[in-house]
């Protein structure tokens, strides 16, 4: 089962997280939507090595779904 990375952050670093995706010219799929928290974004990504950059530098909040 594949896996999907939500990370929760601040809108300042959603355009970090962005940048990366980008940058890397990571292949996987990046989502990003409002949290129902109020001034926070979720990103979920499908790659373990991007995921794994974001959270390094930011800090977030992660939830793996597909477990």
């Amino acid at each position: 089962m594949k896996r999907t990375y939500q990370l929760g952050m601040e809108t300042r670093y959603a355009a970090y997280a962005m940048q990366q995706w980008i940058e890397d010219d990571m292949p996987c799929e990046v989502i990003v939507h409002k949290a129902k928290t109020e001034g926070l974004i979720v990103i979920e990504i499908t790659d373990t090595e991007l995921a794994n950059k974001i959270l390094l530098k930011t800090r977030c909040k992660v939830h793996i779904k597909g477990e």
